[in-house]
């Protein structure tokens, strides 16, 4: 199954302007959802308007939904990667502390410095069996979806612990691809408006998420000393871990080939996997807006890198041009929208 095509050279998809009292001082994603509080690998602020700038278009309460959640899956991402490179601060490890209390006994040490974060989770998600709940007693399907998304951010942290370590190496295909699930397979899980209709759907779309974000990001991972393609795709083109890393790969017969067979064979393999979702009816209007502009993002990722010829040495520069160009035609519309 060949990809579906999206057309990436206009604006990405723009939700209806709000009030004017929310337009008249332009906010970003990221100063909402902290995309460099504490110190991280890289700052993610420009991802996150990459990727989620729509969400400030969305009604005020469709909008906080999808901010809580957002700032949620950041600030633990962040906290992850601080733990890499600033072990002794602990505080991944002190966030995970904080949570398994909240998760053994309900409470939330007002102290604790992710307590507006751990405090919104349990209003969301721990709030008691339903026969507890005099507010809606009669909302089983609710409540499963509930217990569905508690799992999924149990093992959304489980995996940010493991594919942060420091000695991480993917060896196979597989285990790649259970990365991917892993990762941004559970984030999709943790969306707001999603059903159980929709549940494993939303999780093939997050593994292919994930795929273009580990394509986008291949020069800043180099630039730490990683690369996460599997052991055995560079061994079977010739290619070491060691010539990604450095750049030295570029040029080489076996890296073009190994790269036209990610975007040939592995991307369109992930994209028929994600097409339940894709192809999605009865979805909410704000995960319709998610779905569309993620897949402008992911074409835009592709045409570009294909542009480059591969050369992830030279993709950021190019992309993330044309990313902040996208942002400010968009500033400039919204401004623009009559009341």
């Amino acid at each position: 199954m060949k990809p579906t095509q999206h057309n990436s050279s206009g604006l990405p998809y723009l939700p209806a302007a709000g009030p004017v009292s929310e337009r008249t001082h332009y906010q970003t994603i990221s100063a909402v959802v902290g995309s460099s509080h504490y110190r991280a690998l890289s700052d993610d602020a420009l991802k996150d308007e990459d990727n989620a700038a729509w969400v400030l278009g969305l009604a005020p309460d469709v909008k906080r939904a999808w901010i809580d959640r957002i700032r949620w899956i950041r600030i633990v991402d962040r906290l992850a990667e601080n733990e890499r490179i600033e072990p002794h601060a602990r505080r991944f490890s002190r966030f995970m502390v904080a949570w398994r209390r909240v998760r053994s006994c309900g409470f939330v040490d007002p102290c604790c410095p992710f307590a507006r974060e751990l405090s919104s989770i349990h209003a969301l998600w721990l709030r008691g069996p339903a026969l507890d709940r005099p507010d809606r007693p009669d909302r089983p399907d609710q409540d499963d979806t509930e217990r569905r998304s508690l799992a999924a951010w149990d093992a959304y942290l489980l995996a940010l612990a493991d594919y942060h370590a420091p000695d991480l190496l993917i060896r196979t295909l597989k285990e790649h691809d259970t990365m991917l699930a892993r990762l941004s397979g559970h984030i999709f899980q943790l969306v707001p408006f999603l059903t159980k209709e929709h549940w494993d759907a939303a999780a093939e779309f997050g593994r292919l998420d994930q795929f273009f974000n580990n394509l986008r990001d291949m020069q800043e991972d180099a630039d730490r000393g990683l690369c996460y393609l599997p052991e055995e795709e560079l061994a079977r083109h010739g290619v070491t871990r060691a010539q990604v890393i450095s750049g030295r790969c570029v040029d080489t017969p076996g890296y073009q080939a190994l790269m036209r067979r990610w975007l040939d064979e592995v991307m369109p393999a992930l994209y028929a996997r994600a097409a339940p979702f894709i192809e999605a009816r009865g979805l909410h209007p704000s995960l319709q807006i998610m779905r569309e502009w993620s897949l402008r993002r992911y074409a835009r990722i592709t045409r570009v890198f294909r542009a480059t010829g591969f050369d992830h040495r030279r993709f950021p520069a190019r992309y993330w041009a044309e990313v902040r160009r996208d942002l400010a035609e968009r500033r400039q519309l919204l401004r623009a929208q009559p009341v």
